[in-house]
């Protein structure tokens, strides 16, 4: 089971993110289910969130703890049928509250079965970030890189707030630790270090 998944399962209450191809629009709403390392979701059909999902069926999610750990992934969802309503409805009984009996009728099953996703971790120090992908994606490595054109001037391990960057004959950077914030890229002189991938870019 892919742990970041069940992590947004537990939070429960997270942003989502779509698009009507011209406006951005953003709400919370429920992971409501994680099954074979695939998210699930409800959403009634008159809601404008359903007809932007059927417009593009493609979701941005992103959600935090209380430790300030975050999870975001972006992947393409698909609607799927009814008795993934019920199944939902059986590992979320408050839904009967809201639509309880045949209310539940107007409700769409959607899941994501495929994405990319990051993970950023500020409850430890220093900060941990990692990319994952579940499904058929794949993903790009974190952080920003030193290329070839390295002078080992040191003016990147000066400006780096985390100080990720390793010393060598061609300098190197922990990804893993590094916030992507650039600054090592704008202090240097000699076009020695490239941008990271942004990870929701990559299909």
């Amino acid at each position: 089971m892919n742990k970041y998944l069940e992590f947004l399962r537990k939070i429960k209450s997270v942003a989502f993110a779509t698009t009507d191809g011209q406006n951005p629009h953003v709400r919370i709403a429920d992971v409501m289910l994680v099954e074979d390392d695939q998210l699930f979701f409800l959403v009634p059909r008159g809601k404008p969130f359903y007809r932007q999902l059927k417009q593009n069926p493609r979701l941005a999610l992103v959600g935090m703890d209380r430790t300030y750990k975050s999870v975001r992934i972006t992947g393409n969802i698909e609607f799927v049928d009814r008795s993934y309503v019920d199944k939902i409805f059986e590992a979320n009984p408050m839904m009967n509250d809201l639509y309880g009996g045949e209310k539940r009728d107007i409700l769409e099953a959607y899941r994501m079965k495929s994405g990319v996703g990051d993970v950023f971790d500020l409850s430890v120090t220093p900060p941990f970030r990692e990319r994952f992908a579940f499904g058929e994606e794949t993903v790009n490595s974190v952080g920003y890189r030193i290329n070839s054109e390295c002078k080992s001037c040191g003016d990147c391990i000066d400006a780096c707030p985390e100080s990720c960057i390793v010393e060598g004959e061609t300098y190197s950077i922990n990804g893993t630790n590094c916030l992507e914030c650039g600054r090592c890229m704008e202090v240097c002189n000699f076009d020695a270090i490239d941008a990271p991938q942004a990870f929701d870019n990559v299909v």
